[in-house]
């Protein structure tokens, strides 16, 4: 029986391979589930949370500053563009400056050019009128000497007296309005014409039951045209329809 003791003892202190992995694994359980503990838990999710909020706030950030490098862009391009509003509002008065300044030089010039063709147009008719009329005065001049020299041969014909002298006369007064003719001087008809305040001067009425009203009888002074210009009007007495007795008719 002793070897039995012996035994059983021998097969206590022996050790179990068995046993240990088993107990090794249950040690390694455990720490595991100790690393498992709640409060274990609670500080790794509250590490993960904080890194979360630590994410989201390196987002936050980076937005932020998107969206300040967004607003500052804006900015630059609003400063950039109001400058350029400007200089657009201010060559826009430039244009508007020009184009008045323009319209104003074109309306002066325009009046220039119709002052300059009226100016032409005057002198041009100046100077016509300077080769038409440009001996006018020489001939108003020498319209009193054929006054004369007519008047000296009426008188020597109404006293019958016709010699050498008065035919010297004659012959000069008609070389005279030979002259003055080829110049362009024509007499004014008078006597027997109607009364005209254009070419007529009257100076007298003479009644006459014979005259018609308005009609010239007598011509005092001869009138004068220089090409179409009247250079003196026809001194002229206008006869007037004398009123005749008035005779009641018989029954």
């Amino acid at each position: 029986m002793p070897y039995k003791k012996k035994k059983r003892s021998k097969d206590k202190t022996m050790p179990n391979n068995n046993d240990d992995q088993k107990n090794e694994e249950q040690v390694n359980e455990e720490a595991s589930g100790a690393g498992k503990t709640p409060g274990n838990e609670v500080a790794t999710g509250e590490a993960r949370g904080e890194s979360d909020a630590a994410g989201e706030e390196v987002a936050a950030e980076k937005v932020a500053q998107e969206v300040k490098s967004t607003d500052e862009g804006s900015i630059t391009v609003q400063s950039q563009e109001e400058p350029e509003s400007e200089e657009l509002n201010n060559l826009r008065n430039q244009v508007d400056k020009l184009l008045k300044e323009s319209a104003q030089y074109k309306d002066k010039w325009l009046r220039a050019e119709a002052d300059m063709d009226n100016y032409k147009k005057r002198v041009h008719k100046e100077k016509l009128d300077q080769l038409k009329y440009g001996y006018e005065t020489i001939i108003r001049e020498i319209l009193p000497v054929i006054d004369n020299l007519e008047r000296a041969i009426d008188y020597s014909k109404k006293h019958a007296q016709k010699d050498s002298l008065s035919e010297g006369v004659e012959l000069t007064l008609k070389l005279l309005k030979k002259v003055v003719e080829g110049f362009g001087v024509n007499t004014i008809s008078t006597v027997g014409q109607a009364f005209d305040p254009n070419f007529h001067e009257g100076i007298g009425i003479e009644e006459n039951a014979e005259y018609e009203d308005n009609i010239i009888v007598k011509e005092v002074e001869k009138g004068y045209l220089y090409n179409d210009r009247l250079i003196r009007p026809a001194k002229v007495i206008v006869g007037k329809k004398a009123a005749g007795d008035h005779v009641p008719e018989q029954a």
